[in-house]
C-alpha cells in the first residue's frame, strides 16, 4: 500500500509542479520559502528515497513512520536546517525545475517495483522499514503539494490513497503527542483546535 500511495503522491506533485508559471517561482511558497524553495524541499522526498533505498540495513531502529517524526524533529535547530536544505534543493533544480522534478520521479518510481516494503534501509535517523519511510514521504508529498497548489492558485485534488495514508499518519502523530482527543473532538464537530495547531511542531 505504501508504495502505491507514494507513486500517486509523487505524480500529484509532478503534475502540480508542471502548472507553475515562469513568473511564479519567486512568489511566496510557504513561510520563508518561495515557490522554488518549496518545490526543492518537496523534491527531496523523491531523491532521498532513491538514495536511501540503496542503503540496506539489518535491523530497524526507528519502528514506525510516527517515530520517524519524533526522532527527526527532536533537534532544537531542526526547522532552520530544513529551511536551509529546502533553499539549497530549490537552487539545485536549475533553470527548468519542472523538468528536473519530472526526471527525478521518472527515475525513482520504477526503482520501487523491485523492492519490498519490509526491507530495512539506513538513513540519517538510524534504520527504518522502507514501507514506514515511504509513509512519511507520502505525507510530505501530499501536504507540500497542497501547499504548492495554494501558492500558485491551482485547484488539483490530492489522490484519495495519498490522503488516506497522510491522515492515518497524522492520527498516529496526534496520539503519540497527546493531542488525539482534541483532534477527535474537532473532527466530529465537538470542539475547535487552537489557531496554527500543528502536529509537526
Amino acid at each position: 500500500m505504501s508504495k502505491e500511495a507514494y507513486k500517486l503522491a509523487a505524480r500529484f506533485f509532478v503534475d502540480t509542479v508542471a502548472r507553475v508559471q515562469p513568473t511564479q517561482w519567486d512568489d511566496v511558497g510557504l513561510g520563508e520559502w518561495n515557490v522554488r524553495d518549496l518545490v526543492g524541499h518537496t523534491s527531496r522526498s523523491l531523491t532521498r528515497v532513491e538514495e536511501f533505498s540503496a542503503q540496506p540495513a539489518e535491523k530497524a531502529t526507528v519502528l514506525s513512520a510516527a517515530e520517524h517524526y519524533r526522532v527527526a524533529l527532536a533537534p532544537a535547530n531542526v526547522n532552520d536546517e530544513i529551511a536551509a536544505r529546502g533553499r539549497e534543493a530549490g537552487a539545485e533544480l536549475g533553470d527548468d525545475p519542472a523538468a528536473a522534478v519530472r526526471t527525478a520521479a521518472d527515475r525513482v518510481l520504477p526503482l520501487l517495483d523491485g523492492l519490498s516494503e519490509d526491507m530495512v534501509i539506513s538513513y540519517p535517523n538510524g534504520a527504518i522499514r522502507l514501507g514506514d519511510y515511504l509513509e512519511t514521504r507520502v505525507l510530505e508529498l501530499t501536504v507540500h503539494t497542497l501547499d504548492l497548489a495554494i501558492a500558485i492558485g491551482a485547484d488539483d485534488e490530492a489522490p484519495p490513497e495519498a490522503l488516506s495514508v497522510t491522515l492515518h499518519l497524522l492520527a498516529d502523530l496526534a496520539v503519540a503527542s497527546g493531542q488525539g482527543a482534541p483532534l477527535v473532538l474537532a473532527a466530529t464537530g465537538r470542539g475547535l483546535l487552537p489557531d496554527r495547531f500543528s502536529l509537526m511542531a
